[in-house]
Formats: C-alpha cells, structure tokens, sequence
C-alpha cells in the first residue's frame, strides 16, 4: 500500500446557486450525531447507506454526491481487501469559521493504517447547516498537534 493515497473529494461551492429544497440540521451537536452515525455506517461497510444518510442536507447537486459514493464505496472496498476491515473511529477535531463554516473532523482506523474523514457544513444567516463538502484521504499531516 502506498504511503499516501490520492484524496477523493465533493467540492462544492458555497454560492448563491446553493439549493435552497435541502433539509437542514439544527445545530452544532446534531452535526456532530450525524457525521458520527455516518462513520458508524462506513465501519460496517455500508458506504452508499452512509452516504444516502446525508443526502437530505446537502447542499450541492446529488448526481456529484452519488459518484463520490460508488468512488467511496470501490476504494474502501479495495482498501479493506488489502488491509482489513476497521477496528474503531474517533472524532478527532472540530473547527469552526464564526456561525457560517463547521468542519468535523474523523478518524477512521486500521491495524496499519487511518484515513481522516473531513465533512464541512455551512449556514447561511442561522437558517439551519447544510452538508457542502465530504472528503477523505490518508494524508494525516494537517492533524498532527505538538504534544505539551
């Protein structure tokens, strides 16, 4: 397995085309239940489910959303044919942009390896967050904090 591995991600852009039909999360700690519920469903192979699960609150076009999830669903696939299947996650940080940008971030763990799962809302005037960025990758560098 190569050290680093290429970094699929849904790159949406949070403009006035958002789509204003998507449902919308309430606050910060439902964010939090709802990328932890999607980690769940990822541990126990259920990629497209997990994906599936947040498709009422994106707030990007889904036919983007839905090839990122059959991507999610090969790599992860290959990934555990190679390395084996899951031992646990861990949410590793949240970081914040005032009320408008809440980034989660997850740890999805290995016998040898992890991949950091990224998944970034946005609000727009306090009307609810909406999922605008889902992305995963092996490359854990930006996570790395000096220890005290």
């Amino acid at each position: 397995m190569r050290p680093t591995l290429p970094l699929f991600a849904l790159p949406w852009l949070v403009t006035a085309s958002i789509s204003t039909s998507a449902d919308s999360i309430a606050n910060r700690e439902d964010i939090r239940q709802q990328t932890g519920a999607f980690m769940d469903m990822i541990a126990s192979g259920r990629i497209i489910a997990a994906y599936n699960s947040v498709r009422p609150v994106l707030a990007g076009p889904s036919d983007s959303h839905e090839n990122a999830a059959k991507e999610a669903a090969t790599y992860l696939q290959q990934l555990r044919q190679s390395i084996g299947e899951p031992v646990g996650s861990s949410r590793v940080q949240t970081e914040i942009i005032a009320d408008d940008f809440t980034r989660e971030t997850w740890l999805q763990k290995f016998e040898s390896a992890a991949i950091a799962w990224q998944f970034t809302y946005y609000q727009a005037g306090g009307n609810g967050w909406q999922l605008t960025n889902i992305r995963y990758s092996t490359n854990l560098d930006n996570l790395y904090r000096t220890s005290e």
